[in-house]
């Protein structure tokens, strides 16, 4: 999908962060989450908090699942991207073309 640099951060201490990837010269600080339900703020808090700890420029919570309104909302608020269920399988197409 066109990011270099990708790195998973360690497990424990991460700061609410399980990737860091570049990707246009833009920095991303990636949260994902396997949810079998939505997903909620703490997860978009914990993506906003992660990627100003790491110095990106680009926050983003990743799903398997959806969001709750309420997360959305708190995203498009604070400049958290979310790609949800169908971004992934956006993504995941994208890579098998490759």
């Amino acid at each position: 999908n066109g990011y270099i640099h990708v790195e998973v951060t360690r497990g424990s201490k991460d700061q609410g962060v399980d990737i860091l990837a570049q990707k246009d010269e833009i920095s991303y600080a990636i949260q994902c989450k396997h949810y079998t339900a939505k997903v909620p703020n703490k997860a978009v808090q914990e993506a906003y908090a992660g990627a100003k700890f790491y110095g990106c420029d680009v926050p983003v919570v990743l799903t398997n699942s959806y969001f709750f309104p309420s997360a959305e909302e708190l995203g498009d608020e604070i400049g958290v991207e979310l790609w949800d269920r169908e971004k992934l399988r956006k993504m995941i197409r994208i890579a098998k073309r490759c």
